[in-house]
């Protein structure tokens, strides 16, 4: 089974599955490329891409398209496309806690400058989208529509559908479903079934949330836990 390990502006996985179809989304990577010499391959939000094979792929990192490091990358890319970085230095991911590979992960990105050694505010001067971001992040309306969400905001479902694409740069149905993933895998890494995670993250059922993965990943959800 594939390990994950989530942490404030990505998911950390070291994937057990050795290919993926060609895909893209929102979501930022950061692959961990080894061999002669490590490297790290930066693929931006909407990017066509596939992940590098097995076992030269050690793990990789699903980033929030909304977060601080997202940003970064994007200062980062040239022209739309992928970026190699060397990597200065190695990243030992073996035998170590759910705790330990995400500070060292973490390390590793400061240390390479895809990740700012502090944490910045939200930056949008919408109040409403600032107050609905944070409650995605903590996995809050998971389970409704965007009309929904929309009315307890006191807004149309277009109106706030646009102000949050024109601030966070992605459409808001498309981070819901982000979410929606997210807390789904979370639920079954802490041992619940798909059909418990898929109903209460928000799915229809749990064909929907395979439907998701394999547009999202390039790959079934059942091949990602094997």
């Amino acid at each position: 089974m594939s390990r994950i390990v989530f942490d404030d502006e990505y998911v950390i996985v070291m994937p057990s599955f050795k290919e993926v179809l060609p895909h893209k989304h929102s979501f930022y990577h950061v692959f961990w490329v080894g061999g002669d010499a490590e490297q790290l391959y930066v693929v931006g939000g909407n990017m066509r891409h596939v992940m590098p094979p097995l076992p030269q792929c050690k793990l990789f990192l699903m980033i929030d398209p909304t977060s601080c490091m997202a940003e970064r990358i994007d200062g980062l890319l040239e022209s739309g496309k992928p970026k190699t970085i060397d990597l200065l230095n190695g990243l030992d991911v073996t035998q170590c806690s759910d705790d330990e590979l995400k500070q060292r992960v973490r390390d590793c990105l400061i240390a390479n400058g895809l990740l700012e050694t502090t944490k910045n505010d939200i930056d949008s001067e919408d109040y409403r989208v600032v107050r609905l971001l944070k409650e995605l992040k903590a996995y809050k309306h998971l389970e409704k529509s965007i009309q929904e969400i929309a009315d307890q905001y006191g807004l149309s479902d277009s109106r706030l559908s646009h102000v949050f694409k024109e601030c966070m740069g992605v459409s808001l149905k498309g981070y819901l479903n982000i979410k929606q993933m997210q807390y789904a895998y979370k639920l079954i890494m802490d041992g619940e079934s798909i059909t418990y995670a898929a109903l209460e993250a928000g799915f229809s059922s749990p064909a929907h949330l395979a439907a998701i993965c394999k547009k999202q990943m390039g790959i079934s959800i059942s091949m990602v836990l094997r």
